[in-house]
């Protein structure tokens, strides 16, 4: 499902991004899985995974908060979103399939939406924890925490069940 956003929908979630960013400078945060961003890449990624949430809250219909410091809750309600570039614009990939750690919530649905450009998103299927954590889906990542590598194919697409 392709979500097209308006310029000033971009705004409104990058600037949530942005301020999460900073947020998390002041209270000194790091990251928890020992990722090394660079400052453009950091606040890079801030900003296009709060417009992917609310991209996803757009086509889903859900109401999206934009809330800052809310680390324990998901993203929408009963969903955690989570965001990569398409592999058409990711040197580093070759394919995109839905990537959980071995910590991510059973209960929860985990959707992925891909990144086309800033205004372009695509919701590309989701799955909940528990069913992502088969032995055929385990994916190790050098120097990373291991964890579950779901191809899009074995993701579900009834968005409207979610």
């Amino acid at each position: 499902m392709i979500v097209n956003l308006e310029w000033y929908e971009y705004d409104m979630a990058a600037s949530v991004g942005l301020n999460r960013k900073v947020q998390s400078l002041l209270n000194g945060h790091r990251d928890l899985h020992n990722v090394k961003f660079t400052p453009i890449t950091d606040v890079g990624w801030s900003v296009v995974s709060a417009v992917a949430e609310y991209a996803a809250a757009k086509a889903l219909n859900k109401s999206w908060d934009g809330a800052v410091n809310t680390f324990s809750r998901p993203d929408l309600p009963n969903i955690e979103i989570k965001s990569q570039q398409h592999h058409t614009i990711d040197e580093y990939k070759k394919r995109n399939f839905l990537f959980l750690r071995k910590d991510c919530d059973d209960d929860l649905n985990h959707l992925l939406v891909l990144i086309h450009s800033h205004l372009r998103y695509e919701l590309a299927g989701y799955i909940t924890g528990a069913e992502a954590k088969q032995e055929k889906f385990y994916y190790g990542v050098k120097g990373r925490p291991s964890g579950y590598g779901v191809p899009i194919d074995d993701l579900h697409k009834d968005f409207e069940s979610l």
